[in-house]
């Protein structure tokens, strides 16, 4: 199951995602196998590779929405920079005389 969480990420399909979750849960609690050591350490190893995955997935999306929202504000109004690296926008109702 844990395979099947990671291909799914790798392929992006976050939707079947929920479902995979409840199933991996209930394999969890009343395992259909009995787990040796050798075979929780592998569980470990996948669940630390999922984690990974699981974070990096969640730094594009948030990555993927800034720059999104850069773009909308852009196109919205003309966007400048302070001497401080901070962003400013100019407003719309200023001419361009005064912006300049």
């Amino acid at each position: 199951m844990l395979d099947l969480v990671y291909a799914a990420l790798l392929r992006s399909d976050y939707a079947a995602l929920p479902d995979m979750a409840e199933q991996l849960e209930q394999e969890l609690r009343t395992p259909s196998l009995t787990l040796t050591a050798t075979h929780l350490a592998i569980i470990r190893r996948k669940a630390e590779r999922n984690g990974a995955c699981l974070m990096a997935a969640q730094r594009g999306v948030k990555a993927a929405r800034r720059r999104l929202a850069e773009i909308r504000s852009t196109a919205a109004g003309l966007v400048t920079y302070d001497r401080t690296g901070r962003r400013t926008e100019a407003s719309e109702s200023r001419n361009l005389a005064q912006r300049l």
